[in-house]
């Protein structure tokens, strides 16, 4: 139906704005600034001055005084909330008090230090005056200074008239804005009403995913998918995940992924329905580090001309919404040119305003750097989409685990102790600490000691530390040494905070180095108890991956006991495309490694000598690539043999990938580790990639932090190897053989060489599509059922 009118979407519910946001959209100006060094604990202590204040004040007085107002007239209906400071309701005129804690000497501070607070004081009072019908207000901004616990007030009077003239001039800019915003919204969802499926025909399998996905949204509840490669997962949770946002069901889908592959795929899903109609916005948030224009990171204005009056550019630069809806990381990073200001914070005003964020998980997962402005306070529902959700549970144990290494400590005390000798005096006792539990290490004779209660001694000296660090980093004085201290002081913070976090589900341990260092760690074993706040800021959460098995393995690390919907998809490529041989006439167990070297070079030689083409082989480790790429070279011509190497840079990777080509006149074998940077995220379709080769069950190196995670979870009733060991093993191998058939037109073999493949503790981990294996023994064999593989092309 042809209409001459834009769109409007139901009125249901008002635009929610807090006073604070209103404030600082319209008025805030000047500088990006670092701000300078803040306490750890600023938060909570500008918390407790705040309280320390209220407490002070005489009877009547009340605190922490809620209020909203709807603004009259507003079209589009729009709400701002807040909460006033204290109150002497019982004054006249009614007095209104504003508090603000500080740490600067209150003898710089004057009447008009930030006028950003007499805003805030001055909307407060507008609304409370307009719901109580008082004609005139009086506002109190007091100042206190957390160290020395004293107060400076300013007082001010305002009528109704003066405050509705300054109301309605900060309001009307805003409601212009948000007119925009909200016209932008209509034609979204009169867009995704209009949505089709942006493809021809879904893929088997696919439709039902994106159905289980909706009921999930629909239901608040969370969905685990194990869907194989080909189904076509991305456009499987985005296309109903944007028909719920059209339906109001949330205001916001959070893609999280762990790659730069995944974000990419994750835009093409967008685009792709773009093209088919949908109007939709969508930023992608890069790492500060990656984006940033002034490396090392400066947000010093004096330095950076990215941060000089960036509040004031970056309004124009907001306009750019308009005209565009991908901001994508080049996006970003030309409009950032074009007014001069940085990417990164950019990104995140951005994300404020659009649909559709990509991101990695620590942006809503990582206790350190989440994104508060949308978590702390939320007001709005969100659903969180977790790409290749099959790496969660090791990143999340990385993001809940802290650790500091005595090298570090003795290093920084002997920088600053020429300069900081009280400070270095600190560092020494933590120092003395750890040498303390390396000698206990030494009189027990074990590599480490493991505890199940918080390390309090250790505790102590690093909050002692990190106290007097304070003291000196607030100054913010320039030092040659003040990065390493900070850098220090920060991995301390993360060391304090994460033994807040200390519960059944962690233990502490310390353990022995090379050359005499000792590291102390807080290690989460079990991350669903620490996962469970962040997935309640969601509506629904979806996990999917192609190898999310066994799922209850991942549920339970995910989500702990609870049990949420679960689906499972087959492969939707014919069977007859891939040729799965087993050879198990080869142990590649470390005790028989040595004895296997040659038997799998000539194993590799076979599979890769009958039919021309490229051939990934993954293996355990280094070493074990190593020694077999030494019988190789024997073998074959070197010219034929592409070596992954250790710390590789992002353009090395490029370069390795880039040889894998379909116009290759000769083969190709690289080898690469099991799970390491070509073990998934790769995608080498057709003619590029037609066979794979495993090297053993992918089982990690047995070491402490997987001992303690077999250990815990032997404790829970289940087994414990398996959750350390077998299963994350097994999820390496299952990454690595889905590099071989990405299209419904890919034909390959897969070759799995470990006799432990055979057994039944593996064999009931095989997806459904492997159900066609066969078992070789011989090089003969396998040469023999390859032959006729190939010959079937």
């Amino acid at each position: 139906m042809h209409t001459d009118h834009a769109p409007q979407p139901e009125v249901s519910q008002p635009h929610i704005v807090s006073v604070r946001g209103l404030v600082e959209f319209i008025l805030q100006a000047g500088d990006l600034t670092a701000g300078g060094f803040q306490r750890r604990d600023r938060a909570q202590l500008g918390t407790r001055g705040h309280q320390r204040v209220q407490r002070s004040r005489p009877e009547g007085y009340e605190a922490e005084v809620e209020i909203a107002y709807q603004v009259e007239g507003a079209d589009p209906p729009l709400e701002i909330r807040g909460r006033i400071d204290g109150l002497y309701a019982n004054k006249a005129p009614v007095i209104l008090e504003e508090i603000k804690t500080t740490t600067l000497s209150l003898e710089h501070v004057n009447g008009e230090h930030n006028p950003l607070h007499w805003a805030q004081a001055k909307c407060y009072a507008y609304m409370y005056a307009r719901q109580q019908h008082a004609d005139e207000i009086g506002i109190h901004l007091t100042y206190y200074h957390l160290d020395s616990e004293e107060e400076k007030t300013f007082e001010r009077r305002f009528t109704l008239v003066e405050l509705e003239t300054f109301f309605r001039d900060l309001v009307t800019p805003y409601l212009d804005w948000f007119r925009k915003v909200y016209a932008r919204q209509a034609g979204r969802d009169q867009s995704i009403r209009d949505l089709e499926f942006p493809y021809d025909d879904y893929r088997p399998g696919q439709r039902e995913m994106a159905v289980a996905v909706y009921k999930a949204i629909q239901a608040n509840d969370r969905l685990y998918v194990q869907s194989p490669t080909g189904v076509g997962k991305t456009i499987a949770t985005l296309f109903p995940s944007v028909k719920a946002l059209g339906q109001g069901l949330a205001a916001k889908i959070f893609y999280l992924t762990a790659k730069t592959s995944g974000r990419l795929v994750a835009e093409k899903a967008l685009e792709d329905m773009r093209q088919a109609g949908l109007q939709i916005r969508s930023v992608t948030l890069t790492a500060k580090e990656k984006i940033c224009f002034c490396p090392p990171v400066n947000c010093d204005p004096d330095v950076c001309v990215f941060a000089r009056g960036y509040f004031d550019k970056v309004k124009v630069a907001l306009g750019e919404i308009e005209s565009r809806q991908a901001f994508t990381r080049p996006v970003i990073e030309e409009i950032a040119r074009t007014y001069e200001i940085c990417p990164f914070e950019f990104s995140l005003d951005l994300a404020l305003w659009v649909d559709c964020i990509i991101c990695d998980y620590n942006h809503v997962f990582d206790p350190r750097v989440y994104l508060h402005r949308f978590f702390d306070f939320p007001t709005e529902s969100y659903i969180f989409l977790v790409d290749e959700a099959h790496n969660l549970p090791d990143r999340a144990r990385a993001m809940y685990s802290a650790e500091l290494e005595k090298a570090t400590v003795l290093r920084l005390q002997r920088t600053l102790k020429p300069h900081l000798p009280a400070l270095a005096k600190k560092l020494g006792a933590i120092n003395k600490t750890l040498l303390e539990k390396r000698k206990a290490c030494q009189a027990e004779g074990v590599e480490a000691l493991v505890e199940q209660e918080p390390p309090e001694a250790l505790l102590k000296v690093v909050r002692e530390f990190s106290q007097k660090a304070e003291d000196w980093l607030v100054l913010n004085q320039p030092a040659e040494f003040r990065q390493e201290l900070l850098e220090f002081y920060f991995l301390c913070s993360n060391y304090l905070r994460t033994a807040e976090y200390f519960d059944t589900f962690y233990v502490s341990y310390f353990e022995r180095q090379g050359q005499g260092d000792l590291k102390a760690k807080l290690f989460c074993l079990d991350p669903a108890p620490m996962l469970a706040a962040p997935l309640e800021r969601s509506r629904s959460t979806l996990f999917f991956s192609a190898t999310l098995l066994p799922m209850d393995y991942f549920m339970k690390l995910l989500t702990g006991a609870a049990e949420h919907p679960k689906r499972i998809f087959p492969s939707p490529f014919p069977v007859e495309n891939v040729s799965l041989l087993i050879h198990n006439g080869i142990s590649t167990k470390y005790a028989q490694r040595a004895d296997s070297y040659a038997a799998i070079a000539s194993a590799i030689e076979s599979v890769c000598s009958a039919h021309l083409g490229n051939y990934l082989v993954f293996f355990p480790s280094y070493a074990y690539l190593s020694a077999v790429l030494e019988q190789l070279k024997e073998r074959l011509p070197e010219s034929q043999l592409l070596v992954q190497d250790r710390g590789m840079t992002e353009a090395e990777r490029e370069s390795f990938l880039a040889q894998f080509s379909a116009g290759n006149q000769e083969t190709l074998i690289g080898l690469a580790v099991m799970g390491g940077i070509f073990g998934e995220g790769i995608d080498l379709v057709g003619e590029r990639l037609i066979g794979a080769v495993v090297i053993g069950v992918g089982v990690p190196q047995i070491c402490l932090e997987n001992d303690l995670i077999k250990e815990y979870f032997d404790r829970q009733n289940v087994s414990g190897f398996a959750y350390a060991y077998q299963y994350p093993g097994f999820n390496r191998v299952l990454q690595a053989t889905g590099r071989v058939i990405r299209t419904e037109v890919d034909r390959g073999i897969i070759v799995l060489i470990d006799e432990r493949f055979t057994h039944p503790r593996y064999r009931h981990l095989f997806p459904a599509h492997w159900r066609g294996f066969q078992v070789v023994q011989k090089d003969s064999e396998i040469k023999d059922k390859l032959a006729r593989f190939w010959s079937q092309e």
